[in-house]
């Protein structure tokens, strides 16, 4: 799993406002786009099949980019985000929910009740994640208290 920030590889457009990404830690997934291009204004222009072929790396991997690292650009935290949730992969999207949140598994353990075993446990796959840890965390993502 993921010890620093993710960093993307390469990446190569697909049809639907989809694209192909590797990671520096050898995952590699498809991911759609299209939701996140129709929720942001400023992506909009991505929706032209000409353009969204021209995908290309931001410097040191730190992203997505269609116009050299201006506004047509997504972070490589996002497309991380994106590809585990789209993935199904559970220990990546805990993975992913913790660096949205920037939780190191020390926070993340204090904000669940639960020891840091247990955190590095479920981000690693080691042990699969208990439905009642995965409510909670979609609760703290809608701002509850848990």
């Amino acid at each position: 799993m993921r010890e620093k920030l993710p960093r993307i590889t390469s990446a190569t457009a697909l049809d639907k406002l989809r694209v192909h990404v590797s990671f520096e830690d050898g995952w590699a997934s498809d991911v759609d786009l299209s939701g996140w291009i129709a929720d942001f204004k400023s992506l909009k222009p991505l929706k032209d099949a000409t353009l969204f072929a021209r995908v290309a790396l931001e410097e040191w991997g730190s992203g997505l980019t269609w116009d050299d690292e201006g506004p047509l650009s997504i972070a490589a935290t996002t497309v991380y985000r994106l590809a585990a949730e789209q993935s199904g992969d559970a220990a990546r999207s805990f993975d992913a929910w913790m660096m949205q949140h920037g939780f190191s598994a020390s926070r993340a353990a204090d904000t669940l009740g639960m020891s840091r075993r247990n955190v590095i446990s479920y981000r690693t796959a080691s042990r699969p994640i208990p439905k009642v840890v995965q409510l909670a965390c979609k609760a703290i993502d809608m701002g509850a208290q848990v």
